[in-house]
């Protein structure tokens, strides 16, 4: 299994959200295909952000912080048909436990925790060479993020 890392946000040509994930040594880039509601969990967890109405991951959020839970980690297992496979494990005291989930919860509670996220040899294969993202790529983002605040009130 490798490392990634959540690199940043951007958009394909129909504007649709698009998650980067890179590995520790920038040599491949996995992009993750979201609609704007699945990026929600996401883009909550960059921002610390609670909505008016909690969603899905809000509550599990809230499950895991008052059962003292740990997320040891999420391991992306296979992409199949547009569709990803993950993994999400909790860990309490010695005792692991692994759950399959949505891949935008599993990558929301990952930031949120900072915990790593691991993609399997299957999943490098869906994997891009980096070729130069710039540094201030997130700078980009940062409007983008204040217009879907606002337009949640």
């Amino acid at each position: 299994m490798k490392k990634v890392a959540f690199q940043t946000i951007v958009f394909d040509s129909d504007m649709n959200p698009v998650v980067l994930l890179v590995d520790e040594n920038q040599e491949f880039v996995l992009p993750l295909f979201f609609t704007p509601k699945e990026l929600e969990p996401i883009l909550f967890s960059l921002e610390n952000f609670i909505p008016e109405q909690p969603e899905t991951y809000n509550l599990l959020l809230e499950i895991i912080k008052t059962n003292n839970l740990k997320v040891k980690e999420l391991t992306i297992t296979d992409i199949f048909a547009d569709r990803v496979f993950s993994v999400l494990a909790l860990k309490k005291g010695r005792k692991e436990q692994f759950y399959n989930c949505r891949i935008n919860d599993g990558l929301a509670l990952a930031i949120y925790f900072k915990a790593p996220i691991y993609i399997t040899e299957k999943v490098e294969l869906s994997t891009y060479p980096v070729t130069n993202l710039p540094d201030d790529l997130e700078k980009e983002l940062q409007p983008l993020i204040e217009e879907w605040k606002k337009s949640l009130n």
